[in-house]
């Protein structure tokens, strides 16, 4: 009985992960927007589940912050005013910076060659005139650099700041007029001054293309 509750526990946990981890991808790319109510016997009905892991999942979103809790009505995707993005904008700039830092001089023939092909996806994108894979290009490019800095907090930083980045069209913003190949040279600007080794030159790079929207980079 014993080992029977422990594999169906194992079993429950690795529900749950797959759960919250497909609902907070629908969530990062905007399937599910910021506001709308995440219902659990819906989407427990939906995922062929019972409610109990899909309940595990929305309990965990909520203490990322990717998810609020709303006693006696339920759960609902995080929405942010502007005060809250403006926030999120502010603290990104200050984890780019570290990042730049921490990643300079530091990456991997693997991690270079991945942001490298980012960098060549974007300009394909941009050529397609695909500004919705542009703009998943870029954010998966950023966090990408918080990976290769070595400090395991920083993801999970990036993690609660990134819906809030989202709701301000703080990356890739869709109003950006000017030519999306000069967006992606952008980020090859970056890719070399990481290669460089120059931290103080990374962070400060990484720092200016933070500190506002692609309107003003």
């Amino acid at each position: 009985m014993t080992d029977a509750l422990a594999t169906a526990g194992l079993q429950r946990g690795l529900l749950s992960d797959q759960i919250y981890e497909m609902i907070k991808a629908m969530i990062k790319d905007s399937t599910l927007a910021p506001g709308e109510q995440l219902v659990e016997s819906q989407l427990a009905r939906q995922l062929q589940v019972s409610q109990a892991p899909v309940r595990d999942a929305l309990k965990r979103l909520a203490h990322e912050g990717l998810v609020s809790h709303v006693r006696h009505q339920g759960n609902f995707v995080a929405s942010y005013s502007a005060e809250e993005a403006e926030h999120a904008k502010v603290a990104r700039v200050e984890l780019e910076a570290l990042a730049g830092r921490l990643a300079s001089g530091a990456l991997t023939a693997s991690r270079r060659d991945e942001l490298a092909s980012m960098i060549d996806q974007m300009h394909t994108a941009a050529e397609a005139q695909d500004l919705a894979r542009f703009r998943e290009l870029d954010f998966a490019f950023h966090r990408a650099v918080i990976d290769a800095s070595g400090n395991a907090y920083l993801p999970k930083m990036w993690d609660l700041l990134e819906p809030g980045l989202r709701s301000m069209h703080v990356l890739g913003d869709p109003k950006f007029t000017g030519d999306w190949h000069e967006v992606a040279d952008w980020h090859r600007g970056l890719l070399e001054v990481l290669e460089r080794g120059d931290a103080d030159a990374a962070s400060a790079l990484f720092r200016s293309h933070a500190a506002g929207t692609l309107l003003d980079s």
